[in-house]
């Protein structure tokens, strides 16, 4: 049996020829593949290598930082809660304190005070009139009248606009200054 087997197996030598030539043509074709392969795997390698020097350098936060960042953050918007919470008890207090009435009875003095400048106008007036030649004194007191009026006037506007709720600004009051420097 093995005879028969090496007499089958020898081959003539156009047989073996052509058998070889069927191997080389088979071992070109994997050579060739296997080089498109590797240059494909080049071309991918020093692209992707390309790629990774071109991107810029990424700095990822470590999750300590992160942590104190977030708490930072916890801390801040409780101190805003608490903030606007004490603002709130700040203007509650504001809004019902005594400001409110103190305004209403200066308002009230100050109406007081210009019907009574008014009425002793008007006592001057008719005291002029009974009097011969009293012309000259109700002219200067006149005008001394007229402006303490203006300035009651203002006052009394100033004190409306002003709000309770809010500290006032000192502002001054038109014609004070004038009438103070006089004797």
């Amino acid at each position: 049996m093995a005879k028969s087997e090496e007499e089958e197996v020898e081959l003539t030598e156009v047989q073996r020829i052509a058998a070889l030539e069927d191997s080389v043509s088979l071992n070109r074709k994997i050579v060739f593949v296997l080089a498109i392969l590797a240059i494909v795997g080049l071309s991918t390698a020093s692209t992707l290598g390309i790629v990774s020097l071109l991107q810029p350098d990424v700095e990822y936060v470590d999750k300590r930082a992160l942590t104190l960042l977030q708490e930072e953050v916890d801390a801040l918007r409780k101190q805003a809660t608490e903030s606007a919470e004490s603002f709130s008890q700040a203007k509650q207090i504001l809004d019902s304190s005594s400001a409110t009435a103190f305004k209403s009875v200066l308002l009230d003095q100050e109406q007081s005070y210009q019907s009574h400048l008014t009425a002793l106008k008007q006592g001057m007036r008719d005291l002029a009139r009974m009097l011969p030649g009293s012309r000259t004194w109700l002219d200067m007191y006149d005008e001394q009248m007229n402006a303490a009026i203006a300035q009651s006037v203002a006052r009394s506007k100033q004190l409306a606009a002003l709000q309770t709720n809010a500290l006032p600004i000192p502002q001054a009051i038109p014609g004070q200054a004038a009438t103070a420097s006089k004797p």
